[in-house]
């Protein structure tokens, strides 16, 4: 990464940032020198930008024009000058109060990328949790017809997961209720692929009789947890928010709104994505890749846990020019809230 040289580099460059993204339009040197908080000359602030051109942090259409951050120079605001601000003690409260009570996961997250889009005026939305990575409290199956199932999984916080299944059989209730008590009977907490594994294990040294159940088992076990082909992890997106994203004036353009689909409405790569910052342990701010008409969009996102472990992510699409310093201190702390609903505090 560019390295800045000096106090004054670093001042310079995060004044023009913040200026672009309240305006959206270049800045002009005359307009920085006029900036009562940098105490600079003309010259001196002239000599400054200069600089940062030719690292790469901002460029100039023409050399009559003002500049505009780069991707590198938005990095670089983002990763190193960018000033949280703190949030209101009202404003965690309306966060907590919108979430608390919910007694299922899908309602959390629905609701979740909600309360993200109305607080940031962008598009909110929450990656689910692997199931293989989800402690389970409780796990039973229910007949609801030929071939149809319902698996219901209740974590070891107490949210409740309902999935429709389609095993390979059509097994009855007294059939499933066999596996239920077995499940019962595992001590959990347990994830589905220790299920599984237990179940392989058991069939290895159990009588002949018994194999049958632990086939079901590892089979029920396995559709629990298996998305349907061709899908990925469900991604809950506020509906409401993507009228607002495409109504921003810096993705009215077409080829904007087509980057937009090509950048984010790939599911497959917005999973991954997500799925790579709930690794990370960490906030992050992703900016669109390069090359792909997608340097319009950012992505600020943080993962949720449970227990120690990261379990999904949530955050914010929206144009470049978000206002960072107060979108990154929501996103950070609805984390921070679903984390404590996952793990029951």
């Amino acid at each position: 990464m560019t390295e800045l040289k000096n106090e004054r580099q670093r001042r310079i460059l995060a004044t023009l940032v913040e200026e672009f993204i309240r305006t959206g339009e270049p800045v002009a040197s005359a307009s920085l020198a006029r900036d009562g908080r940098l105490n600079l000359s003309p010259a001196s602030v002239r000599k400054v930008l200069a600089e940062l051109e030719a690292l790469g942090l901002l460029c100039q259409a023409h050399t009559s024009a003002g500049r505009t951050p780069t991707e590198e120079g938005f990095r670089r605001y983002v990763d190193d000058l960018l000033e949280v601000v703190s949030l209101s003690d009202n404003m965690r409260i309306l966060i907590k109060e919108q979430l608390a009570g919910r007694a299922s996961a899908d309602s959390i997250f629905s609701l979740c990328s909600k309360v993200l889009s109305n607080l940031t005026s962008h598009m909110g939305l929450v990656l689910v949790p692997d199931k293989e990575r989800l402690r389970l409290k409780r796990l039973y199956f229910v007949r609801l017809g030929q071939r149809e199932v319902l698996a219901v999984q209740v974590t070891e916080n107490g949210l409740i997961h309902n999935r429709l299944i389609s095993p390979p059989e059509d097994y009855n209730q007294n059939q499933l209720n066999e596996v239920n008590v077995y499940l019962e009977d595992l001590n959990p907490p347990f994830t589905l692929d220790e299920i599984r594994e237990r179940g392989l294990s058991a069939m290895g040294r159990e009588k002949h009789e018994f194999e049958k159940l632990f086939q079901r088992v590892m089979i029920l076990a396995e559709e629990a947890g298996a998305e349907p082909e061709g899908e990925e992890r469900d991604i809950f997106v506020d509906n409401e928010s993507r009228g607002r994203l495409l109504d921003h004036p810096d993705l009215a353009e077409a080829e904007a709104m087509r980057a937009l689909f090509l950048a984010f409405e790939n599911k497959r790569r917005l999973v991954e994505l997500l799925d790579e910052i709930t690794g990370g342990g960490r906030l992050r701010v992703v900016f669109g890749p390069s090359g792909e008409k997608a340097d319009t969009l950012a992505l600020v996102a943080s993962p949720y846990f449970s227990g120690d472990r990261g379990a999904g992510a949530l955050g914010v699409i929206g144009p470049r020019r978000l206002n960072y310093s107060e979108i990154v201190p929501v996103v950070d702390y609805a984390a921070r809230v679903v984390s404590s609903l996952f793990n029951n505090k």
